[in-house]
């Protein structure tokens, strides 16, 4: 991975300080939350992949790190709402949020995260970043719906579970 982020490590630093400033509340439970959210993240390679293709097709510009964050924020949101789903205990060796609170206060900050990204898309001088996330976010929910909705449905084809992998993952 180090190899991946080398060429664009201080832009990464760019998007950790952006998410730092900008998932803070003054209200200190929800700041907790945010914080502990935040660590659910990982390798940020969602935001890596923004910033590769923005250098490779003339350098990173203060949009891409705004989008980079936004990002890595509707992600985090997905994992707090997979861990929901899931009944997860634990991410990647930490407790999920809805271990530590519980379901209802995860679901807020899911939507908190979301909120949030979609506000801060919202500070870019065009729309455009703006549509391409909602939709790719839109993609993302119905994967996650479909996967609901077909638990236990053994007539699914292999095509179908592909697809609906794919809307949960690749889009975003």
């Amino acid at each position: 991975m180090q190899m991946l982020y080398g060429p664009i490590a201080d832009e990464l630093a760019n998007v950790e300080d952006l998410l730092a400033r900008e998932l803070r509340s003054e209200y200190e439970t929800v700041d907790e939350m945010l914080r502990h959210g935040g660590m659910l993240g990982g390798k940020r390679l969602r935001p890596a992949l923004l910033l590769l293709s923005a250098k490779a097709v003339g350098g990173v510009q203060h949009a891409h790190i705004t989008l980079a964050a936004v990002v890595e924020m509707i992600h985090t949101a997905t994992l707090v709402y997979d861990d929901i789903l899931d009944e997860a205990d634990t991410r990647r060796r930490l407790a999920t949020c809805n271990a530590i609170w519980d379901n209802q206060a995860s679901v807020l900050l899911g939507d908190y995260l979301f909120t949030h990204a979609f506000y801060l898309a919202s500070t870019l001088e065009t729309t455009y970043g703006c549509r391409v996330i909602g939709r790719a976010t839109n993609v993302v929910c119905e994967g996650e719906l479909r996967q609901v909705r077909s638990r236990g449905d053994f007539s699914l084809s292999e095509q179908q579970y592909f697809e609906i992998i794919d809307a949960k993952t690749a889009r975003l």
